[in-house]
C-alpha cells in the first residue's frame, strides 16, 4: 500500500517528471516544489508546485469524484534566451503527460516509487513572462510562469 495519498503522488510523480527531464538535457539548473525554496537556490531554478485540486462528481447521485489538478511551474532563467528556451523545454516536456508513480518510504530517508498508471496532460491555462528587467532581485529579472492541468487516469 502506498505511503502518500492519490493527490500527493499526482504531485510528486510530476515534479519527479520534470526533474527527470531537466536533468537529462540541461547541466547546472536546481528543480524545486516550493516557491520559497525557489530563492534559496541561484539562478536558474525551476519551481514546479500544485496550485490546487478540482473534484467535482463523475455522476449525478454517485460519490466517486473527478479530480483535476493545476500545476505550475515558474522559471527562474539567467537571461531572457535561457528563459525562452527553458519555457519551450518545459511545454514540450509536459504535454506528453506524465507516469504516475504510488511513493513510499524508502531506507534512509528516501523515496521508493512504483508506476501505476497515467497523469494525462489536459490544457495549458497560462505561459506568461514575468516582467520585471529591472528588478535587483536576481531571480525576478527573467521569469516566466507556466499553468497547466492534468487528472489522474
Amino acid at each position: 500500500m502506498p505511503t502518500f495519498t492519490k493527490a500527493r503522488n499526482v504531485e510528486l510523480s510530476v515534479v519527479d517528471a520534470i526533474e527527470t527531464a531537466v536533468n537529462a538535457s540541461w547541466t547546472g539548473i536546481t528543480v524545486v516544489k516550493s516557491f520559497l525554496q525557489s530563492y534559496a537556490v541561484p539562478v536558474p531554478v525551476i519551481c514546479v508546485r500544485m496550485l490546487s485540486i478540482e473534484s467535482k462528481r463523475r455522476e449525478i447521485g454517485g460519490n466517486s469524484l473527478r479530480e483535476r489538478y493545476t500545476f505550475v511551474v515558474d522559471i527562474f532563467a539567467k537571461s531572457d534566451g535561457q528563459r525562452i528556451d527553458l519555457t519551450d523545454f518545459i511545454v514540450n516536456a509536459v504535454k506528453n503527460g506524465f507516469v504516475y508513480n504510488e511513493f513510499s518510504h524508502g531506507s534512509g530517508g528516501t523515496f521508493t516509487k512504483t508506476a501505476n498508471g497515467r497523469i494525462p496532460f489536459l490544457t495549458f491555462e497560462g505561459n506568461t513572462s514575468i516582467e520585471a528587467n529591472d528588478s535587483e532581485v536576481e531571480h525576478e529579472r527573467y521569469r516566466q510562469s507556466i499553468d497547466f492541468i492534468v487528472e489522474k487516469s
